[in-house]
Protein backbone atom coordinates (compact mmCIF):
# COMPACT_ATOMS: atom_id res chain seq x y z
CA UNK A 1 0.00 0.00 0.00
CA UNK A 2 1.41 3.39 -0.95
CA UNK A 3 0.91 6.46 1.17
CA UNK A 4 -0.22 9.80 -0.20
CA UNK A 5 2.37 11.53 2.02
CA UNK A 6 6.16 11.54 1.89
CA UNK A 7 7.65 9.04 4.37
CA UNK A 8 10.57 11.33 5.30
CA UNK A 9 10.75 13.81 8.14
CA UNK A 10 11.54 17.51 7.89
CA UNK A 11 14.61 19.18 9.37
CA UNK A 12 12.48 20.03 12.42
CA UNK A 13 11.59 16.37 12.92
CA UNK A 14 7.94 16.55 11.86
CA UNK A 15 6.53 14.30 9.11
CA UNK A 16 6.86 15.72 5.59
CA UNK A 17 3.46 16.59 4.13
CA UNK A 18 4.54 16.59 0.45
CA UNK A 19 3.23 14.09 -2.08
CA UNK A 20 5.72 11.31 -2.85
CA UNK A 21 7.17 10.87 -6.32
CA UNK A 22 5.46 8.23 -8.49
CA UNK A 23 6.71 4.79 -7.44
CA UNK A 24 8.80 6.24 -4.59
CA UNK A 25 8.05 6.54 -0.85
CA UNK A 26 9.46 10.09 -0.62
CA UNK A 27 8.90 13.46 -2.29
CA UNK A 28 11.30 15.13 -4.70
CA UNK A 29 12.85 17.11 -1.84
CA UNK A 30 13.73 13.98 0.13
CA UNK A 31 14.62 11.65 -2.74
CA UNK A 32 18.42 11.31 -3.01
CA UNK A 33 18.06 10.32 -6.69
CA UNK A 34 16.30 13.59 -7.57
CA UNK A 35 19.11 16.07 -6.96
CA UNK A 36 19.23 17.37 -10.56
CA UNK A 37 15.42 17.70 -10.67
CA UNK A 38 15.53 19.70 -7.42
CA UNK A 39 18.17 22.03 -8.83
CA UNK A 40 16.09 22.62 -11.97
CA UNK A 41 12.97 23.35 -9.91
CA UNK A 42 14.96 25.80 -7.79
CA UNK A 43 16.27 27.55 -10.91
CA UNK A 44 12.79 27.80 -12.40
CA UNK A 45 11.33 28.99 -9.13
CA UNK A 46 13.93 31.71 -8.81
CA UNK A 47 13.29 32.94 -12.34
CA UNK A 48 9.52 32.86 -11.90
CA UNK A 49 9.79 35.02 -8.77
CA UNK A 50 12.24 37.49 -10.23
CA UNK A 51 11.27 41.14 -10.58
CA UNK A 52 11.58 40.88 -14.36
CA UNK A 53 9.26 37.90 -14.51
CA UNK A 54 6.65 39.60 -12.33
CA UNK A 55 6.89 42.77 -14.39
CA UNK A 56 6.33 40.85 -17.64
CA UNK A 57 3.22 39.17 -16.27
CA UNK A 58 1.85 42.49 -15.01
CA UNK A 59 2.62 44.35 -18.24
CA UNK A 60 0.47 42.03 -20.31
CA UNK A 61 -2.39 42.29 -17.83
CA UNK A 62 -2.02 46.04 -17.38
CA UNK A 63 -1.59 47.11 -21.02
CA UNK A 64 -3.99 49.92 -21.85
CA UNK A 65 -5.66 50.61 -25.15
CA UNK A 66 -5.25 54.13 -26.55
CA UNK A 67 -8.82 54.98 -25.55
CA UNK A 68 -8.24 53.71 -21.99
CA UNK A 69 -5.07 55.77 -21.78
CA UNK A 70 -6.95 58.84 -23.00
CA UNK A 71 -9.65 58.14 -20.41
CA UNK A 72 -7.16 58.00 -17.56
CA UNK A 73 -5.64 61.33 -18.59
CA UNK A 74 -9.12 62.86 -18.77
CA UNK A 75 -10.00 61.48 -15.33
CA UNK A 76 -6.76 62.91 -13.92
CA UNK A 77 -7.52 66.32 -15.43
CA UNK A 78 -11.06 66.27 -14.07
CA UNK A 79 -9.76 65.20 -10.64
CA UNK A 80 -7.33 68.15 -10.55
CA UNK A 81 -10.10 70.57 -11.52
CA UNK A 82 -12.34 69.10 -8.80
CA UNK A 83 -9.53 69.28 -6.22
CA UNK A 84 -9.46 65.50 -5.69
CA UNK A 85 -5.80 64.99 -6.68
CA UNK A 86 -2.81 67.28 -6.78
CA UNK A 87 -1.51 68.70 -10.05
CA UNK A 88 1.71 66.74 -9.42
CA UNK A 89 -0.15 63.43 -9.60
CA UNK A 90 -1.87 64.49 -12.81
CA UNK A 91 1.49 65.58 -14.19
CA UNK A 92 2.86 62.10 -13.47
CA UNK A 93 -0.15 60.54 -15.24
CA UNK A 94 0.44 62.78 -18.26
CA UNK A 95 4.16 61.94 -18.34
CA UNK A 96 3.45 58.22 -18.22
CA UNK A 97 0.83 58.58 -20.94
CA UNK A 98 3.34 60.42 -23.17
CA UNK A 99 5.88 57.66 -22.58
CA UNK A 100 3.33 54.96 -23.44
CA UNK A 101 2.40 56.75 -26.67
CA UNK A 102 6.07 57.17 -27.60
CA UNK A 103 6.77 53.47 -27.05
CA UNK A 104 3.74 52.49 -29.15
CA UNK A 105 4.81 54.83 -31.95
CA UNK A 106 8.41 53.57 -31.94
CA UNK A 107 7.24 49.95 -31.97
CA UNK A 108 4.89 50.66 -34.89
CA UNK A 109 7.65 52.47 -36.80
CA UNK A 110 10.09 49.62 -36.27
CA UNK A 111 7.54 47.07 -37.48
CA UNK A 112 6.77 49.18 -40.55
CA UNK A 113 10.48 49.65 -41.31
CA UNK A 114 11.05 45.90 -41.06
CA UNK A 115 8.13 45.32 -43.49
CA UNK A 116 9.54 47.84 -45.97
CA UNK A 117 13.05 46.36 -45.74
CA UNK A 118 11.66 42.88 -46.33
CA UNK A 119 9.61 44.10 -49.30
CA UNK A 120 12.67 45.85 -50.74
CA UNK A 121 14.77 42.73 -50.28
CA UNK A 122 17.21 44.39 -47.93
CA UNK A 123 19.03 41.56 -46.16
CA UNK A 124 19.83 41.81 -42.47
CA UNK A 125 17.55 44.77 -41.82
CA UNK A 126 16.87 44.67 -38.13
CA UNK A 127 14.36 47.46 -38.18
CA UNK A 128 16.23 49.20 -35.36
CA UNK A 129 18.41 52.08 -36.51
CA UNK A 130 18.81 54.13 -33.36
CA UNK A 131 19.61 53.18 -29.79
Amino acid sequence: MTSNRCQATTARGSPCSATPRPGRPVCIWHDPEAEEARRELSRKGGRARSNASRAKRQMVDAALTPSELEGFVAVALRSVLDGQISPGVANAVASLARAAVAVREETALEARLAELEAAAGIAGGSGRRWQ
